[in-house]
């Protein structure tokens, strides 16, 4: 009876090993877990405030604003998993903006023989913008395909504007660039088809778009 007893409790012990272990190897992250995500932003609210601008002056006409992106690109490494389950990440952020907006516009200029004569130009101004910044995320929900988390990320916005245009009296084309901080603060959750691959998507706001999808690689 007794040998029958440690066997059973051996027994047992040896299923709750095996089925935390296991349950371990099945998170969809861990500590040195690195997932790799390419997504797009929408709506991108720069674009739409230059719509805005643009389309709704009565000084121009034929407009059209086009955009790109916004791309984003992050890594995500995990570095810590916490005695209750939570694991912290830390990696980067690439990202890649570029707006053009098309419109034209009647100024008048004088004309000795006519007086005052109407002429229509054309404009074409470029925004690009290039991200590059350092973010952390805090898993607290993980399961075999499933993981939850929470993403802060700092880093720089790199913008560069042109513009382009043949009007000959003040409209000269020129370029410039600039930089201002990029802030991102964002829920999300990854769901995975395969052991390596799935899809992301995060609510919040990260370059200028409260929403963003796309896959995920977890190496």
């Amino acid at each position: 009876m007794k040998k029958v007893t440690l066997l059973s409790i051996a027994l047992v012990n040896a299923i709750l090993f095996n089925t935390k272990a296991l349950a371990q190897d099945e998170s969809a992250f861990e500590k040195g877990t690195v997932v790799v995500t390419a997504g797009v932003g929408f709506p991108d609210f720069y674009r739409i405030d230059q719509r805005a601008r643009y389309t709704g002056n009565s000084g121009y006409n034929s407009t059209s604003v086009k955009g790109f992106g916004p791309l984003i690109f992050k890594g995500d490494y995990g570095i810590i998993k916490f005695n209750w389950g939570h694991t912290l990440g830390a990696g980067i952020v690439l990202g890649y903006n570029a707006t053009t907006v098309n419109f034209a516009y009647t100024d008048y200029r004088w004309n000795n023989n006519t007086g005052y004569t109407y002429y229509t130009y054309n404009q074409k101004d470029k925004h690009q913008t290039i991200t590059v910044g350092a973010r952390a995320s805090y898993h607290f929900f993980t399961k075999e395909k499933v993981d939850c988390y929470a993403n802060v990320g700092l880093g720089y916005n790199i913008r560069t504007y042109s513009r382009t245009t043949n009007d000959p009296n003040g409209g000269y084309g020129y370029a410039y660039g600039s930089s201002s901080a990029y802030t991102a603060f964002t829920a999300g959750i990854r769901y995975y088809f395969t052991k390596n691959f799935g899809v992301y998507a995060e609510l919040g706001w990260d370059m200028s778009t409260p929403l963003q999808g796309g896959i995920a690689l977890k190496f």
